[in-house]
């Protein structure tokens, strides 16, 4: 049988052994040119970090309840100077007010505009929730009742630890520690008589119990965040991680949600990763694969095969007896791939009659031995889903070599696909192999038809 060798930039004839359209050189290395990367000089929303995103949410609509507060803390400093039990200076809490009201009109207007909240200004905007509320007990509340700014205190620390995250919090609780015992400190300047012993049993436990909220919550959400992780590497296709249930000590409802997760996990990876129809792996299961492969083989050196399969002429088995016929073929030849394949390799359906099978640490003659393999098995079996009426075949396309980076999976397709298109332009039911004059041949073959044709 005569065939064309694309060892050359213009074909000739060969003698050759059927279904063979190329010799088995070894393909050279993969030259890729790295992807432009985009451009994040952009002030758009969009291209803002996510967190700073996150707290400039947070800070927005918190805001409206920061100037809810401070109007009530007006409300009650009014109340409390008409019934003259306040001996402070109403203009000092006027001044309070108004600058506290300020501070967060201004940082919510920027944050609004900008869409984005830099980590100073969640600093700033908690510091000020601390010296207002100092202040206010310095203004408006009797030494003796102090204590009580400790339950507003703890209020202030839930919202920065469930907002804001443990950084954030500890700042905060240390500061307001500090600035309660400079209070009573001056309280007992001024004559007070505040009992130290008694006040500083309060802040223990007040810290006791922060500590102790701090460090729970913080593991609560750093689990949860474990699981939410998982959630997104499952909404792209990976779901190779699961829920460490053994590292909780003390069950709680996380833990639960992440059992649950690792029960439904093979379920959700079978059905997001697999053809339902071909029984194979589906194209996003195949990318996936063919990400981690890629970079093993970049890593170790090792080579790598990608063979491209195309049933012939699957449009006359559809329109010769019909549909459901031709989805018994296509489910018969995912059957037989994978009965071809070795242990290890990928068999994936790509498109309606196209599959791909990825074979790790295999070079060009190794491929070409499967592919070949391949093209032999579909054209000697019967298939039932037509009776055995007409043979079916396959093109075959493959491309392997060592992968130099992690930046070649497009090639990697691109090149499989110009060797599948090579065989079936030379005549179908064979084997070709990617070389570098391949797209060559491809370009002036297109060049001589256009000129063929006048157009």
């Amino acid at each position: 049988m005569a065939v064309c060798e694309r060892g050359s930039a213009s074909p000739r004839r060969v003698k050759a052994a059927p279904g063979i359209c190329a010799p088995i050189p070894r393909a050279p290395h993969l030259n890729v040119i790295p992807e432009q990367m985009p451009d994040f000089s952009s002030t758009s929303h969009a291209s803002q970090p996510a967190h700073e995103q996150a707290n400039a949410e947070v800070l927005v609509w918190q805001s409206t309840l920061r100037l809810g507060f401070a109007l009530l803390v007006a409300a009650l400093g009014v109340i409390l100077h008409i019934i003259n039990t306040v001996s402070r200076s109403p203009w000092l809490g006027f001044f309070v007010l108004a600058g506290y009201s300020l501070v967060t009109l201004a940082l919510a207007r920027w944050v609004n505009r900008h869409g984005r909240a830099r980590e100073w200004m969640v600093v700033a905007t908690m510091a000020s929730d601390v010296v207002f509320v100092l202040a206010v007990a310095y203004l408006l509340i009797s030494p003796r009742y102090y204590d009580g700014v400790l339950l507003v205190g703890f209020a202030i620390l839930h919202l920065t630890e469930f907002y804001y995250g443990r950084r954030l919090a500890w700042v905060v609780l240390a500061s307001f520690v500090a600035g309660y015992l400079g209070l009573v400190a001056d309280a007992n300047a001024g004559g007070a008589g505040l009992l130290w012993a008694a006040e500083l049993g309060m802040v223990t436990v007040f810290i006791v119990a922060a500590i102790t909220f701090i460090v729970h919550y913080s593991n609560f959400k750093w689990r949860l965040t474990k699981i939410v992780s998982l959630f997104e590497r499952a909404e792209e296709g990976d779901f190779s991680g699961e829920y460490d249930a053994g590292a909780d000590k003390r069950p709680d409802s996380v833990t639960l949600v992440g059992r649950a997760y690792n029960r439904v996990r093979p379920q959700l990876a079978n059905l997001v990763m697999t053809d339902a129809l071909s029984g194979c792996q589906n194209r996003r299961g195949l990318e996936q694969q063919l990400g981690r492969e890629v970079s093993r083989a970049a890593r170790t050196g090792r080579e790598l095969s990608l063979i491209a399969v195309d049933i012939d002429h699957f449009k006359v088995i559809n329109d010769t007896f019909g549909h459901l016929a031709g989805d018994a073929v296509i489910q018969e030849v995912g059957e037989l791939l994978r009965l071809v394949a070795r242990t290890g390799d990928v068999v994936a359906r790509t498109g309606g009659d196209e599959f791909m099978l990825l074979l790790p640490e295999t070079n060009a003659a190794g491929a070409f031995r499967l592919a070949t393999r391949v093209r032999e098995e579909v054209a000697m079996r019967r298939f039932q889903g037509i009776s055995g009426k007409v043979p079916v075949t396959v093109s075959v396309g493959l491309v392997a070599d060592r992968v130099a980076d992690e930046n070649v999976m497009h090639d990697l397709h691109s090149r499989a696909d110009e060797a599948l298109y090579a065989a079936k332009d030379g005549g179908r039911n064979r084997v070709s192999i990617w070389t570098p004059n391949l797209r060559a041949i491809a370009v002036q073959q297109a060049g001589q038809a256009l000129l063929r044709t006048g157009t």
